[in-house]
């Protein structure tokens, strides 16, 4: 992009999210970077040892930090990789021929900075002449997004003797330390010249059993979302035809799309006609199936359910809808996901998606999610979440945030859904957040009024300048709205709009000019089309 270009905030940013949006979708960032582990062979080349090693996970890696993190002598990796799991510790189980097989310091300036970051240590042998073994230097931010312990770790390997370390300070004085022992660990303090033992005790790394962590479950088949998003409003036809709107609020429901065609779809169908009275147990009452057949499949569809005996509700779901889905997945996840059948979506009682189960599943799945999450808080929600054993080492997320991500996956081609996500966003804010969102959904109510009055559809222009009026009183918003009624002969309240328009800006000409025809209209007795109000 141009610098003129990047000065505009909203190209800018509209460009980043097409850049992340490609990300998702399966393209690059920087090529795939898989963890790798190379071994030095001693003669001048490295060998692959991953796979033996445990450390060739399907990951697309980012930063790496080195540090005996169970003080058991060797050193043990943190992995940060783009894809899940984000962070992950692996322990050195390293068995050598014996355990004292290391010596490890740890450096303190005195008259250099006290981290002594640039401090260079080379470890000499410890009698007869000074031979060099090997070199540590003391770094921050050492490796891409990390930063490794500042304890320096020398591998001894057969040595019997730690030698002795010659350090050079920042600033280049030298200063050599004695008193070096196998399988120590030691505090160099700048201008000692002797080595400080450090008792470092080792730890063992070992699950807490009071953490909440949920049980293991198949991340392809059996996603709960980390924070409560209404599932996007879904249009369906059932069997008679009726056009009907999901989900419905009240009572919890589930949602599964299915296809006449799909194999899948008939045994995960047969299985829930067959143990109906476990959903209603598990304390669903609504289940619907919506076949994403089409209008070409409704024939083959009822056939179907008549040949299963379906005991639920079911109808056809809208094309519009399927993309609509489509979005709330892309927000969802990180990697863009297709949508395939089966597909279903545990709600809660106020459309929230609780889980999301790709393929077959069953209704003891559905009753641990519901019990689990029917009166969880976001904390509830944050730890339910991760599909395998552990925990979060991040904080809940922040459901304003999330709801403000969520709206941009539906910006460009449904503002309507956008704006009910930026709603509930608003909902969950405080301070000058909520003020600023406030403002915001006002504006995008007002631009959705004036398309629908470009349409010809004043009711529903008529609903959204309400919403905008209740949230910001503008004048441009009374002006347009005044204008809109006048056109279709509601004067009396097209004069009202335009008197409190000309109330918050007495100079507003357009408006000023409106009234006045709004007026010379009603004293000639003229009417409009029927309209609004």
């Amino acid at each position: 992009m141009s610098p003129k270009q990047q000065a505009d905030p909203e190209l800018y940013g509209n460009a980043w999210g097409d850049l992340l949006q490609m990300v998702r979708d399966g393209r690059s960032w920087s090529g795939r970077e898989r963890n790798r582990c190379l071994l030095n062979d001693g003669a001048g080349g490295f060998a692959d040892v991953s796979s033996v090693m445990g450390l060739d996970q399907e990951a697309d890696g980012r930063a790496l930090a080195l540090v005996d993190w169970d003080h058991d002598g060797d050193l043990d990796l943190w992995y940060r990789d783009r894809t899940a799991p984000r962070l992950r510790l692996m322990l050195n189980r390293h068995r050598g021929t014996r355990t004292e097989d290391f010596v490890s310091l740890l450096l303190q300036g005195e008259e250099c900075n006290r981290n002594a970051i640039g401090a260079v240590v080379e470890l000499v042998d410890g009698s007869g002449p000074e031979k060099l073994r090997s070199v540590r230097s003391v770094r921050a931010g050492d490796l891409f997004l990390s930063q490794s312990s500042r304890w320096l770790h020398f591998g001894l390997g057969r040595n019997d003797d730690a030698g002795k370390a010659r350090v050079t300070w920042p600033g280049g004085r030298k200063e050599l330390f004695q008193g070096l022992k196998v399988g120590g660990s030691f505090l160099l303090r700048e201008g000692s010249g002797h080595a400080v033992p450090v008792e470092r005790t080792p730890r063992a790394i070992v699950h807490d059993a009071k953490s909440p962590v949920p049980v293991v479950r198949d991340a392809t088949a059996h996603i709960n979302p980390p924070v409560a998003f209404r599932l996007p409003p879904l249009g369906f036809s059932n069997p008679r035809g009726d056009r009907g709107t999901l989900p419905g609020e009240g009572s919890p429901q589930l949602i599964m799309l299915w296809s006449a065609e799909c194999p899948v779809s008939w045994m995960q169908m047969r299985q829930m006609a067959e143990n109906s009275r476990a959903y209603r147990v598990a304390g669903v009452p609504l289940v619907i199936a919506l076949s994403v057949d089409g209008k070409e499949g409704r024939g083959k569809a009822a056939e179907a359910m008549e040949e299963l005996r379906w005991p639920f509700e079911w109808g056809s779901i809208d094309n519009i809808s399927l993309d609509v889905l489509s979005a709330f997945q892309k927000g969802l996840f990180d990697v863009t996901v297709p949508l395939t059948v089966p597909l279903a979506f545990l709600c809660g009682t106020g459309g929230e998606v609780m889980g999301i189960y790709r393929g077959a599943f069953d209704a003891s799945v559905i009753a641990e999610d519901f019990k689990a999450l029917r009166r969880a808080d976001g904390e509830g929600w944050h730890a339910w979440a991760p599909p395998m054993g552990g925990r979060w080492f991040t904080k809940a997320v922040d459901p304003v945030y999330a709801m403000e991500f969520m709206a941009r996956q539906f910006d460009n081609r449904f503002p309507e859904v956008a704006l009910s996500y930026l709603e509930t966003a608003q909902e969950h804010a405080t301070g000058s957040k909520a003020v600023a969102l406030a403002s915001g959904v006002a504006h995008r109510h007002h631009q959705l009024a004036k398309e629908f009055r470009k349409q010809q559809r004043p009711e529903q222009a008529s609903v959204h300048f309400e919403r905008a009026l209740a949230l910001e009183p503008r004048a441009e918003f009374l002006l347009d709205y005044g204008t809109m009624l006048a056109s279709y002969g509601n004067f009396g309240a097209a004069a009202g709009m335009l008197e409190e328009a000309l109330e918050l800006e007495p100079e507003l000409e357009p408006a000023r000019r409106a009234l006045e025809m709004v007026k010379k209209l009603q004293k000639e007795g003229r009417q409009g089309s029927p309209g609004p109000r």
